[in-house]
């Protein structure tokens, strides 16, 4: 079994996908075989054929619960109020935290002219964003680096993902929103992979949001387009919390790494926010985003969240009247889906970094055609043979 969960642990998201599917399909064609010793294969077939069907047909009927994902405005009056939520609303945890994992505000002092929220992935932390925020504070921005709920505690093979909520999530969206305004009089909400999701979530409610920023939103699971995303958002909720192990033979021993990072994942806290990103989607087809502008970043190389789902999104957005600033990394430079981080694999800040401070300045100023090519890799010098004794 040990070598098993040593050959899974390298393999993509895509990869044990198809693995999952393959082993569904096998277990599906053993009930057959053994239903056919009773029926017959054709009866077992169809009896086996029509059961599935009919759990297709449950899950997309099963109510979501999205109406109840409802914003809840109460902003800061002034830095003061603002800077007391942070302390009581934001700052506290249930648990202890990994040293690295504080929330906290790069400040000037007081209110500024602008405010730069930033919200990490799920299984990361404030820490993803240690390079990045003091560029925006030399700026002149306050800079409000929250922790997502369940997140960045000590123990980072705790199960805590499994009881994320979307409900928590948009309360937390909210507060976040409440306190950053009071920190600057212009607010830029910027979030990455589910992050970003959030930030979708914020777009769509919060007026007093000026510009939200999706940065590798996850609205879909990588190799899924609107269909089979729903399907596996709607699976994950109903079915037993699964953990998805980094590294599958070490699981919780694992040691490797980031050392912000958690070394598992939640299939029921996916459905979660899935199901925030979700509502999101239902919202976007009914009515325009609330926020003032929104720039949404892709990566074609991004193999952790579907592109093709986020799309959706925007298409509703642009649908509506939206004023929607899109970029997709070129695949060609080769970055991962964590593209802000500068400890994640696949990341350069050289690449990414000027790229998001533009658009979080000016997405109209933003020019594709000026984002410079990485340098390619100097080849190798051919090794000299090595000269034989006379």
């Amino acid at each position: 079994m040990t070598e098993i969960m040593e050959w899974i642990g390298p393999l993509s998201v895509e990869q044990r996908t198809a693995m999952g599917l393959a082993g569904a399909a096998i277990a599906f064609l053993v009930v057959v075989g053994v239903l056919a010793i009773f029926l017959g294969w054709l009866r077992s077939l169809g009896v086996c054929v029509a059961l599935v069907a009919l759990a297709v047909v449950a899950l997309f009927l099963m109510p979501l619960g999205t109406s109840r994902l409802v914003s809840h405005p109460a902003p800061a009056a002034d830095y003061e109020a603002a800077m007391k939520t942070f302390e009581t609303e934001l700052l506290p945890s249930s648990q202890p935290l990994n040293p690295l994992c504080d929330p906290y505000v790069l400040s000037h002092g007081e209110k500024t002219k602008r405010v730069v929220v930033l919200l990490h992935g799920v299984s990361s932390c404030p820490h993803a964003y240690v390079d990045f925020a003091p560029l925006l504070h030399e700026r002149g921005d306050n800079v409000l680096v929250v922790r997502m709920p369940q997140n960045g505690y000590a123990d980072r093979a705790s199960d805590t993902l499994g009881k994320i909520t979307a409900e928590d999530l948009a309360e937390f969206a909210d507060r976040v929103v409440d306190t950053a305004a009071g920190l600057g009089d212009e607010v830029v909400f910027l979030g990455i992979s589910a992050g970003g999701t959030i930030a979708g979530w914020v777009a769509q409610n919060r007026s007093d949001v000026d510009r939200a920023v999706l940065v590798a939103p996850f609205f879909g699971l990588g190799g899924t387009g609107p269909w089979t995303n729903s399907a596996a958002m709607r699976a994950m909720l109903v079915l037993p919390d699964f953990t998805i192990w980094k590294d599958p033979a070490q699981r919780e021993n694992f040691q490797g790494g980031m050392a912000h990072a958690y070394v598992r994942q939640s299939t029921r806290g996916t459905g979660q926010i899935m199901r925030l990103g979700e509502a999101v989607a239902e919202q976007a087809a009914k009515g325009s985003p609330a926020a003032g502008d929104i720039v949404v970043v892709m990566n074609d190389a991004d193999t952790a969240v579907s592109n093709r789902v986020t799309d959706r999104v925007v298409d509703r957005w642009v649908a509506d009247g939206a004023d929607v600033t899109s970029y997709t990394f070129p695949a060609k430079f080769g970055l991962g889906h964590e593209i802000i981080d500068p400890e994640e694999p696949g990341a350069d800040p050289s690449i990414s970094y000027p790229v998001l401070l533009q658009l979080i300045d000016d997405p109209s100023a933003f020019d594709p055609a000026a984002v410079p090519m990485p340098m390619p890799e100097p080849a190798a010098a051919p090794a000299t043979p090595a000269k034989s004794a006379d």
